[in-house]
Parts: structure tokens; sequence; C-alpha cells
């Protein structure tokens, strides 16, 4: 399994025993090489990796934003990302964090968890997954990602 990074990724995971690679990603900050399709995105001219499945990484001050400030831009990456079988926000907190608005933004702490809880209903293939902080992010997306990676390996045959 080849993991593929997306170059805008600013704080990318190091994955130690992984091989990865870069690459723009439609949706998406990981994804699996070889599970998905590169296409011309029409709206910027350059070609993307379309994943089967795709882990976008968020801070606590990150989902804040996300889902305050930049939440028409947060909106249309999980519009894309509907297209994927799976596609998960890793958050590098805990709930409890979020509650107590450990972050800068001033969005009020319910409108963040809120939307992390009903999000889910709205948009079909995403799930959130708290992740207490960054080392616990990184093993999470590489656990969602070996687990789909073996999934898909399995359906093949």
């Amino acid at each position: 399994m080849i993991i593929l990074v997306d170059e805008r990724e600013k704080k990318p995971y190091n994955f130690p025993a992984m091989e990865t690679e870069t690459a723009l990603l439609n949706y998406g900050d990981y994804a699996v090489k070889g599970l998905g399709y590169y296409d011309v995105n029409p709206n910027t001219g350059k070609e993307e990796f379309y994943p089967e499945f795709a882990v976008e990484r968020k801070s606590l001050d990150d989902l804040a934003r996300s889902v305050g400030t930049d939440r028409n831009r947060f909106e249309a990456e999980i519009d894309r990302a509907q297209q994927a079988d799976n596609f998960a926000v890793v958050i590098e907190a805990t709930m409890t964090d979020a509650y107590k608005g450990r972050y800068y933004s001033k969005i009020h702490p319910n409108a963040v968890v809120g939307t992390v809880k009903k999000w889910p209903f709205k948009y079909g293939t995403l799930d959130f997954k708290w992740a207490e902080d960054r080392e616990g992010g990184k093993q999470e997306t590489l656990r969602l990602l070996d687990k789909w990676y073996i999934h898909t390996a399995t359906d093949l045959f």
C-alpha cells in the first residue's frame, strides 16, 4: 500500500514504515495509490486524483474555521467527496476539547460539535473521527486507509 499525500497538505503526517508519494487530490489529504483515478479538474485545468476513499486531517482550530468562516469551502470539498466510497475527517482533538472551546475561532462550541454530529446524516459517505491529538490522528488515518485498502482488495476476489 502506497499512501498518497495531498501536495497542498501543510503539516503532513510522517509514516516511517510506509511508502508515500505526493499527488494533487481532488478531496481529502490522504488516499491510497491505485484506488481511484486521475482526471483533469474542469474548474482548475489540473490533473487530480479522485480517490475511492480519503481522509481529511483537521486540527481543532482548522475544524472550527471549517465549520464557521470556511464552511462553504469545506462543504464543497465534502460534496466532491460524495463520489468516494468513504470519506473521513480525522480531528486531532477530543470532543471535550471542542465543547470547551479550545480553539481560536469565536464560533460557539455547540455549532462545532453539532455540525460534526449532523453532517454524516446529510452526507452519506462522511464520517468524523475524534483522535485526541496529532499522533492519534496519524494512527487513525493509517488505520482507516489500511482497513479500506484491505476491504477493497478482498472485494476483488
